[in-house]
């Protein structure tokens, strides 16, 4: 009877610690301010929350891990209606390069949409019956993170910047506690901006040599130039086997990030591929490294005008399309990758660029029409052992940690692209993965 008793006893207590943690994720995901910016952890509570919320339909595990160790979490959306073999697969990936923050937020966004309105939503409902969606919010977490002091694009690959032996040994820091990591120059007080020199980064200047910030955090790598494919082709010139000048890894798929997304991508082949960035506010597709058209050229570029024309009702701002050529010529893309080898209808959203609408040539109209914090300079006549030094707060670095006006609203219509791009498959062979092609 005593050990009859035990086991209710533990019965109820296990029920009861589940219906907190499941009452917990059904508060945090009732409860996300779209319009907040969310640090790394938010996305593996947000994808395991998902997960346990919702067991029927989602599914969440790690691809890979980064430098840092911090996981690649992704979340598996699919009802059990259909076998596998019946629906069509997907993949949506965003940040992959660190300091885009907002690509993130709305691939997360569509992930949490997808999963919260199947069987309330006929569109989500829809999908979930007849695709596997495949979401990885965050491909570089560690830059990610770091970006909440200082944006920072590539990954952090562990670089020994001004070659003292010591990897990361100068890093940025905000010295005057204003919150913002500044260019420091040196100039006379009464010089103009143009003639001021720059000398570094604002910093303790860790390793007393002099130069402020002179071994930062952050890899020079650009995760976007190091998929296995054209792989450091040419630079700004088309000069097979130069250096580009955004900087490739020291090899093909050297990255841990770049591995996992690409033995994941051979594991799980799908049809089409969104990978979401920021800068520009457009949709791009195959050929990064080529004029030439692809095989498939007429459909993504019809997909593409597509996704542009829903994203730019949903936000109420301009997007454009383009192929990815004919926008800015890079080698080693991750849409080239997916496209040149499996054989994936592959897509480049650009979700976000930060100012107000210009004239002239379609990018520069291309924005989100908000105003952004002016540049400051401040003066110091002495300053670490410097005289006549000049802080620069930039307007990206005002911005550090900070999400544009109506992120919500971007998120919402950038989902609305990325439904156009699923319901247009599937088309054609389908993804092909080469034998040749190993994992890493």
């Amino acid at each position: 009877m005593k050990k009859l008793l035990n086991i209710g006893l533990m019965f109820i207590l296990v029920l009861s610690l589940t219906t907190v943690v499941f009452g917990q994720d059904n508060e945090f995901l009732t409860t996300i301010d779209w319009n907040s910016r969310h640090h790394v952890e938010f996305y593996g509570e947000l994808t395991g929350a998902l997960a346990r919320e919702y067991p029927d339909i989602a599914k969440t595990y790690s691809i890979g891990r980064s430098w840092r160790e911090r996981d690649l979490w992704v979340v598996e959306l699919s009802s059990g209606v259909k076998s596998e073999e019946e629906k069509t697969p997907i993949a949506i990936i965003g940040n992959i390069h660190g300091g885009e923050h907002e690509s993130a937020e709305t691939t997360a966004y569509t992930a949490w949409w997808l999963a919260t309105n199947y069987g309330k939503d006929s569109t989500s409902t829809e999908i979930l019956d007849n695709y596997i969606i495949y979401v990885l919010p965050v491909m570089n977490p560690d830059g990610y993170e770091q970006s909440f002091v200082y944006t920072c694009r590539q990954n952090l690959r562990p670089t020994d910047h001004n070659g003292d032996g010591v990897p990361f040994g100068d890093p940025y820091k905000d010295v005057n506690g204003d919150g913002i990591i500044a260019e420091v120059y040196t100039g006379a007080r009464d010089s103009n901006p143009e003639d001021r020199k720059f000398i570094g980064k604002e910093s303790p200047d860790f390793d007393k040599n002099g130069i402020p910030g002179d071994d930062w955090i952050g890899s020079d790598i650009d995760l976007n130039r190091t998929f296995n494919y054209m792989w450091n082709r040419y630079d700004g010139m088309t000069e097979i086997g130069a250096k580009y000048a955004t900087r490739s890894g020291p090899s093909p798929a050297s990255e841990p990030e770049v591995k996992a997304v690409q033995n994941f991508l051979i594991k799980h082949p799908v049809y089409a591929l969104a990978t979401l960035h920021t800068g520009i506010q457009c949709v791009l597709f195959p050929w990064c490294y080529s004029p030439e058209p692809t095989a498939d050229h007429d459909f993504m570029e019809t997909v593409s005008r597509d996704m542009a024309k829903a994203i730019t009702k949903g936000t109420g701002r301009p997007f454009y399309f383009k192929q990815s050529y004919h926008d800015y010529p890079t080698t080693a893309e991750m849409i080239d990758w997916a496209y040149g080898r499996l054989n994936i209808h592959s897509y480049t959203i650009e979700v976000y660029s930060g100012g107000p609408h210009g004239t002239g040539n379609i990018e520069n109209y291309c924005t989100w029409g908000n105003e952004l914090p002016p540049e400051e300079w401040i003066y110091m006549s002495h300053w670490q052992g410097l005289d006549d030094v000049w802080f620069l707060n930039t307007s990206r670095a005002k911005m550090t940690g900070q999400a544009p006006p109506d992120q919500a609203i971007m998120c919402e219509g950038v989902k609305d692209g990325l439904l156009v791009m699923i319901k247009s498959e599937p088309h054609g062979d389908g993804p092909i993965v080469p034998d040749y092609l190993e994992y890493y």
